[in-house]
């Protein structure tokens, strides 16, 4: 009884099933609201996840909702020979049918052509680095390798007729993750001045494409990127700052937690305790204007097992990590249909799953209904998604769209 008293008052809730029958509205598209749907699209292999896409598929330009989509960013270009930009599955491995292997992406321009013709008021943009991506530091140190890296990536931009740029640095004078990435002191000031100089070349190009290209970068939700960046320099060079406000939790983390949380829980021990809210604060605080920051919002879930059976599995002891790769949408509702059962955080706005061993933190249809209210209220530019191969169906993109749209 007292813990059932205490579950009531944190605002959590055991459910069936996923969101309501009053967020459903298939008619809703982008041109039902005024802001900002941006889907990041892997260009390398979907693989074997989602669960309902066979290994090896490759998303086609008739898969891509663009009636739910302002934009889409192909993730990603990556950096060889110290200064220039490829697409590593396009181009590393194009003849690759060794076992464990998948055919290189072929056909990826040929599919964007399509999207372009079939999708003329969404935008396309190339997306520069990820997690785990090199070279930024190293090519950043000087005007003269910045200036190899641009052309580079405007000689792309350019040939395939694309809409803009996206720098996913991960991260200038960033911490020491443990990975084969470099930083220096000195990225603070190098880092927008690439960013400066980007904007420049791309003026340039617009005047002689007759079009305007947008330039974004993306950002972690947490306060060290701002002390130890020029966020002032960073925001005047870019349209769009797209917010990372996931992964706040995950098998790196000492307990369960959410990992897409919009607001802090008192009794959050994961990471201090952070949130998507505490994290668009960061940056509104510099005075940013709302219209230039992007919502960064999950379409996929953090997983652990050997979860201790207590408090259905939140901000508990874990074994080990499950799904180290992240788990699709399909593959998360294949575990609800399995038994799990589906558990709401009201305090947090968040949703994860249980079944007394393993816990899946994630988002669906309310936790994006309450970051589209969000987003409305603090009149922010609108919402990330990463990414778009996890919700192939427009499960979650259509009721985003529709609570966009209230």
């Amino acid at each position: 009884m007292m813990k059932s008293l205490l579950i009531s008052l944190l605002g959590i809730s055991a459910l069936g099933t996923v969101g309501s029958n009053a967020l459903a509205a298939d008619e809703a598209t982008v041109a039902s609201h005024d802001k900002q749907v941006v889907a990041y699209i892997r260009t390398w292999p979907i693989g074997s996840t989602p669960a309902d896409m066979d290994a090896g598929k490759r998303w086609t330009a008739e898969q891509i909702r663009c009636d739910q989509l302002t934009k889409l960013n192909l993730s990603f270009g990556l950096i060889r020979n110290g200064t220039d930009v490829y697409i590593p599955d396009l181009e590393d491995r194009p003849n690759s049918t060794k076992t464990g292997t998948i055919p290189a992406f072929k056909t990826l321009w040929g599919e964007v052509a399509k999207l372009q013709q079939n999708c003329p008021k969404m935008k396309i943009n190339l997306s520069v680095g990820g997690w785990g991506a090199d070279g930024f530091s190293q090519l950043a140190m000087e005007k003269s390798t910045r200036a190899k890296f641009i052309k580079s990536v405007l000689a792309i931009v350019e040939k395939q007729k694309l809409d803009g740029v996206d720098i996913d640095w991960e991260y200038p004078v960033g911490p020491d993750w443990e990975l084969p990435i470099r930083t220096h002191p000195r990225d603070r000031a190098n880092y927008p001045a690439l960013l400066e100089e980007t904007r420049a070349a791309l003026d340039k190009l617009g005047k002689k494409t007759k079009k305007r290209y947008e330039l974004s970068v993306a950002v972690p939700a947490t306060p060290w990127f701002g002390q130890k960046n020029d966020i002032i320099r960073i925001v005047k060079a870019v349209d769009f700052l797209k917010v990372m406000a996931y992964d706040l939790a995950g098998t790196w983390s000492k307990q369960t937690g959410h990992h897409a949380n919009l607001y802090q829980r008192p009794d959050d021990p994961a990471w201090g305790g952070w949130s998507a809210d505490q994290g668009m604060k960061i940056y509104l605080n510099y005075g940013i204007k709302p219209e230039k920051l992007l919502l960064g919002t999950a379409f996929y879930g953090r997983a652990w097992k050997g979860v201790e059976n207590k408090d259905n599995g939140l901000f508990q002891k874990f074994a080990s990590g499950a799904y180290e790769d992240g788990i699709s949408w399909p593959d998360i509702k294949k575990l609800m249909e399995a038994g799990y059962t589906r558990y709401w955080d009201d305090v947090a706005k968040a949703p994860w799953l249980y079944n007394g061993d393993e816990m899946i933190t994630y988002e669906d249809a309310e936790s994006l209904a309450a970051k589209a209210a969000y987003a409305k209220e603090h009149k922010l530019g609108g919402i990330m998604i990463w990414e778009y191969a996890h919700d192939m169906d427009a499960e979650l993109l259509k009721p985003l769209n529709a609570a966009l749209a209230q």
